[in-house]
């Protein structure tokens, strides 16, 4: 067991920032790589490769909510050490495909499976930020955590590009993994644990063990009047966004269409973090105090549906720049905002189970959004990955704005 020194919150929440910024960065570098490998080397389908990122995700759904339920026993540090070891491995796994020396697509689906079953550092790093911030500060906490994930998209996909360009498929999995291990380092030597020692023996002492992954546990806090209609509206918001993964780089790439190339999709992404990131450091909180975060997650919903819908219609660059912009700003805000409200109605005893069964719904989302969107774009064609989620953002954000708007933010209990 840990005896942890006390942590500061400035220098925690720096700590935090930065440790998620380097892994997102390496996973921004992997990123646009992974459907062009898969097109161009390994010839499968657009189905295929939408299990392929799929698959990451649904290990998350799976994995996220034990983490995020071990946290709340032994601590937020252990969970981000091994998380971010997972990460590193996983790393390697998938260097040895990209690189040619194992070719094979099983291997390929296994390291990025791998992946998502470590990948447990962004529930523990959100435990961690409701640890140390009063609920009126909760948003600011959160957002750094989005503002480290923009940031990691506006680097790392261009890097990505870039080098996978000039240098290969492996050289950017090797940057990443080298990456990780900085960020490692910083988790097992920088971080402090944030998580006070008497929650962390009392909830040890629990003799009865509580499966995270039960259906009936789920469901219960889906139906909490508190909390569990953020969760609801973070799952849709999250399946719509994810119908673009892998998606979005094949119809960039269509060569009867914008036929842009690696380094000019990476850019792409790196524009859409840019937009992200400009979202969470400066636009977000004058938008916050000036309607509150309840109208800001209905206004968030609302521009998805224009910057998600139009993809497809996208004839130009600077058409698609654009449209991805509304899309950026719009799910920075519904992102940011969601989470921040369902921490805000979670007690200081639950946040790290909690939001581990919400990071676990959104990666099962993100499970479902790529398979969606890989199955329409074969059978349907190249648009409705797009048009089939600005659709399914029109009945979130009524939603939304129904459900949010019955009553004023309630207590913690």
């Amino acid at each position: 067991m840990m005896n942890p020194v006390p942590a500061k919150k400035g220098t925690t929440l720096f700590i935090i920032f930065l440790t998620i910024f380097i892994d997102l960065l390496g996973f921004g570098i992997i990123l646009p790589l992974l459907p062009t490998f898969s097109i161009n080397i390994l010839h499968i389908s657009e189905l295929t490769i939408g299990l392929i990122v799929g698959i990451f995700s649904l290990m998350q759904f799976l994995f996220n909510p034990v983490w995020g339920s071990l946290s709340d026993k032994f601590g937020r540090k252990p969970v981000l050490i091994i998380s971010l070891t997972g990460s590193l491995v996983s790393n390697l796994l998938l260097a040895f495909v990209f690189s040619g020396q194992i070719l094979s697509p099983l291997l390929f689906i296994f390291a990025r499976a791998f992946a998502g079953v470590f990948a447990g550092n962004i529930s523990a790093a959100q435990a961690a930020i409701s640890d140390i911030t009063p609920p009126e500060e909760r948003s600011k906490g959160m957002g750094l955590i989005s503002a480290a994930f923009s940031l990691g998209f506006v680097f790392g996909p261009s890097v990505g590009g870039i080098l996978s360009e000039n240098f290969g498929y492996a050289f950017p999995v090797l940057i990443s993994a080298a990456l990780s291990s900085v960020a490692l380092v910083m988790s097992i030597f920088v971080f402090k644990e944030t998580l006070p020692e008497e929650i962390r023996i009392k909830n040890r002492k629990e003799k009865k063990f509580r499966n995270p992954l039960n259906v009936k546990l789920i469901i219960e806090n889906l139906a909490n009047k508190k909390y569990g209609k953020y969760i609801i509206i973070f799952f849709i918001a999250v399946f719509s966004f994810s119908n673009i993964f892998g998606t979005y780089q094949l119809f960039a790439e269509r060569p009867d269409g914008l036929a842009l190339d690696q380094a000019q999709i990476g850019y792409l992404f790196s524009f859409m973090g840019i937009i992200g990131a400009l979202v969470q450091i400066f636009l977000i909180r004058f938008v916050q105090k000036r309607f509150g975060e309840e109208n800001t997650l209905v206004l968030g919903n609302f521009l998805t549906i224009f910057g998600l819908g139009l993809i497809g219609f996208s004839t130009s660059i600077g058409v698609l720049l654009a449209v991805t912009a509304v899309l950026s700003v719009g799910n920075g805000f519904n992102n940011t905002a969601s989470v921040s409200l369902l921490s805000q109605n979670v007690s200081p005893e639950n946040q790290g189970s909690v939001l581990g069964i919400n990071q676990s719904l959104s990666a099962f989302a993100r499970f479902l959004g790529p398979l969606w969107g890989g199955f329409v774009y074969q059978y349907l064609g190249y648009q409705y990955p797009f048009i089939t989620g600005g659709i399914i953002m029109i009945f979130a954000t009524f939603y939304t704005y129904k459900t949010l708007k019955r009553n004023s933010v309630p207590d913690p209990v």
